[in-house]
């Protein structure tokens, strides 16, 4: 008699018992597709990481590479800077020498003319000769709109 009885019981038991294992087993594949998920998820996010560190390798090289482009403009700006001073230098030299000669020439020029009243008028009146420095003084700082310089005469005194 008892039998009969236990069946049923057993039978719920069971179901009771294979129940539950149908949720541990739902639980277990609901668990162990969330882990795929995340390595589906992790393997996408160390992907993404990989690129982003090779476009930052690229970025970097490529701001290092300008960073030598800029150095380089620079250094030519003050080689091409130091070379601009150096041919001031020199153009103001030139124009000092031009100067100095214009005054020379000038100065020539008044000594002629004095010997040549004195030749002419032997005694009339003289002009004063101008010094040179006058001469440099006057057309230092007009060299290029003074006026057109005359040639230079050489005069010899016997």
């Amino acid at each position: 008699l008892t039998r009969p009885l236990a069946l049923p019981q057993e039978h719920g038991s069971l179901l009771l018992k294979m129940k539950e294992g149908e949720a541990e087993l739902a639980r277990l594949r609901s668990a162990e597709g969330d882990k795929l998920a995340e390595q589906d998820r992790s393997t996408q996010l160390e992907k993404e990481v990989a690129a982003l560190r090779e476009k930052i390798h690229h970025l970097d090289d490529m701001l290092k590479s300008q960073q030598r482009k800029v150095r380089q403009m620079i250094e030519q700006l003050q080689n091409s800077k130091t070379v601009i001073q150096a041919k001031d230098a020199v153009i103001q030299e030139l124009k000092e020498r031009v100067a100095y000669l214009e005054a020379e020439n000038l100065e020539m020029h008044d000594r002629i003319e004095h010997l040549i009243e004195k030749q002419v008028s032997r005694g009339g009146h003289s002009s004063r000769a101008r010094s040179k420095s006058e001469y440099v003084s006057r057309y230092a700082g007009n060299t290029l709109t003074g006026p057109k310089p005359l040639p230079l005469i050489r005069v010899v005194e016997t």
